[in-house]
């Protein structure tokens, strides 16, 4: 039997992270560092990595459409 459930919004419980640690070391208190991959904004025209606050892309002109948060 598997479960469907949706933990997504669970990752960055203060909890969850205890746990983590707790599994790992065997010890309270044990914090992990948990590293999240950040994709770079890139331009859907012309692919090169834009800034965070840009609306269009400089080197084509594309309009910049922000990717969904998960």
């Amino acid at each position: 039997m598997s479960s469907n459930r949706d933990l997504r919004e669970q990752m960055n419980s203060d909890s969850v992270a205890e746990a983590f640690g707790f599994l790992l070391s065997g010890k309270k208190g044990y914090k992990t560092v948990i590293e999240r991959k950040v994709e770079p904004l890139r331009c859907g025209g012309c692919k090169i990595v834009l800034q965070d606050n840009v609306k269009f892309c400089s080197e084509c002109g594309t309009k910049v459409v922000l990717p969904l948060k998960k």
